[in-house]
């Protein structure tokens, strides 16, 4: 299978655990206001954690999606920011996001990051 065949889980995964530990299952975590967030995954770098929301949608990412991240990073304690994995990403979403912190990620530039580090389509 292709990178490019890949879904934006396993390109999620591969690009991140270069560099990170990364807990590819959901996680549930309950914020100082109670409410339940749902990361799809979270990344630990040293002692801060990051949540991970993956849209494996048609279109571009919405400025909703940006937002309810935003919001999760806030009211979680233990989450100290928050990665947006997409297939599409507008000017727009992507100064959104850097605006709040937040770091955009495209189908695109993981497989881009993949090819530069030479993996093989059959990784």
């Amino acid at each position: 299978m292709s990178l490019a065949e890949k879904n934006l889980n396993e390109l999620a995964k591969m690009v991140l655990s270069q560099k990170f530990e990364v807990i590819d299952e959901p996680q549930k975590i309950r914020g100082k206001s109670g409410k339940f967030w749902n990361f799809d995954a979270l990344v630990r770098n040293g002692e801060a954690l990051f949540g991970i929301f993956i849209r494996d949608w048609k279109r571009e990412i919405s400025i909703t999606q940006l937002r309810q991240l935003h919001k999760a990073c806030v009211d979680a304690p233990e989450v100290q920011g928050g990665i947006m994995i997409c297939n599409i990403v507008t000017e727009f979403s992507r100064d959104y996001s850097e605006q709040f912190g937040i770091q955009l990620l495209s189908r695109g530039s993981l497989i881009s990051k993949l090819r530069s580090k030479n993996f093989s389509s059959g990784y």
